[in-house]
C-alpha cells in the first residue's frame, strides 16, 4: 500500500480504531502486533517497519489535527517497549510542536487518560 492509494484513508480509520480501543484498555501494541491487527481487517501490505507505517502512524496523530495526545504513542517496539526514534521527532515538529522537555512516557499516559474517559 502506499499513501496516495485509495484505500490509504480507510487505513488510517482502522488503525486510529485499533489505537483507540487499545488506550482505552490502558494498553501499548508493538508495530508487528498493528501490522498484524490491519493485515486481519484487509490491510496486508502494511509491514511493521518503516515505510507506509511511519506515515500511518503520522496521519493517525494528525486524525484530531494534533491537538489532543499524540495517539501513537502507544505503538511500540517489542524489544524495547518504546516508540521509534521516528515518534520523537514528529513529536516535536509542527504541527505537534512538543517541548524540549516533553517525553513519550508523558505522552503516552496523556493519551490513556484521554481515551479512558471516553
Amino acid at each position: 500500500m502506499r499513501i496516495k492509494d485509495p484505500e490509504y484513508p480507510t487505513a488510517v480509520e482502522t488503525a486510529v480504531e485499533i489505537l483507540r480501543k487499545r488506550a482505552q484498555q490502558g494498553q501499548t501494541i508493538t508495530y508487528g502486533e498493528l501490522s498484524a491487527e490491519l493485515a486481519a481487517q484487509g490491510f496486508d501490505s502494511i509491514p511493521p517497519h518503516c515505510g507506509v507505517m511511519t506515515y500511518l502512524l503520522k496521519d493517525v496523530c494528525l486524525h484530531r489535527n494534533g491537538r489532543a495526545a499524540m495517539l501513537s504513542a502507544i505503538v511500540v517496539n517489542k524489544a524495547s517497549r518504546e516508540p521509534s526514534d521516528q515518534f520523537s521527532g514528529l513529536a516535536r515538529s509542527l504541527p505537534f510542536s512538543r517541548s524540549a522537555n516533553w517525553s513519550w512516557r508523558n505522552e503516552q499516559q496523556q493519551v490513556f487518560a484521554q481515551y479512558h474517559e471516553e
